[in-house]
């Protein structure tokens, strides 16, 4: 065992704003190719549970001839070229507290679900990757509890972050000495907000912040309210 304290971070709206990536600025990005809002939405549904990557997304549009195939390099070229750099999508909290985790030597680690090439091309824009020992990627849900198993029979005391509370319960359930926290980006008055415009921005963080929790979580907002 290395003992002593580590911590293992998830991506998606835990380190990164997601939704206004994903949801508002790639479609904006986007919009010359006249992609249909609800079949972009559908087609991304169906290939989510495999573990999203943006390429698979566009072969699935293209099967369905929502694309057509000349568009397919085109939309990956616009991608290139107006995402390169990932770095204003992260919270305002993320690079002080990797920063502070690396100043005191504590471990940490990154652990996210989806596509490997999607998700590393996601962290390398982010310009965060040099900060963890290791980048962990799943195309499994809730196989994170995985990743804590082989981490926790190294380091004395492991708390994770995460803004998903039924990957945080699997843990908690095989390894009730782990601390969790859940943390939700959602703005409080953005929670229950009817206005199309906020629920497209909180797309998706909005749903997991409303989830149930089967084992007590820590709550917070910002990395700044996690205890080191």
């Amino acid at each position: 065992m290395d003992g002593g304290r580590a911590f293992l971070l998830d991506f998606d709206h835990t380190l990164f704003d997601t939704d206004r990536f994903f949801w508002v600025d790639v479609p904006a990005a986007f919009a010359r190719f006249a992609i249909d809002p609800q079949v972009w939405e559908e087609s991304y549904a169906r290939v989510w549970p495999t573990g999203y990557s943006l390429e698979k997304h566009l072969e699935h549009l293209a099967r369905g001839k929502a694309v057509g195939s000349s568009d397919v390099a085109a939309i990956q070229r616009v991608l290139r070229e107006h995402f390169a750099d990932l770095r204003g999508y992260l919270f305002a909290d993320v690079e002080p507290f990797l920063k502070q985790l690396q100043e005191e030597k504590i471990p940490c680690f990154l652990l996210s679900f989806g596509d490997p090439a999607w998700q590393a091309y996601k962290v390398n824009g982010a310009r965060i990757a040099d900060f963890f020992q290791e980048v962990f990627t799943t195309r499994r849900e809730r196989a994170k509890a995985e990743v804590v198993e082989a981490l926790a029979k190294r380091f004395a005391r492991l708390a994770v972050v995460d803004n998903d509370p039924r990957e945080l319960d699997v843990i908690k359930a095989r390894r009730p000495q782990v601390e969790t926290f859940w943390i939700t980006r959602v703005p409080p008055e953005a929670l229950k907000s009817s206005d199309p415009e906020i629920q497209k921005r909180f797309r998706e963080a909005r749903n997991y912040a409303t989830l149930p929790a089967e084992f007590p979580h820590h709550r917070c907002q910002s990395l700044e309210e996690v205890s080191l």
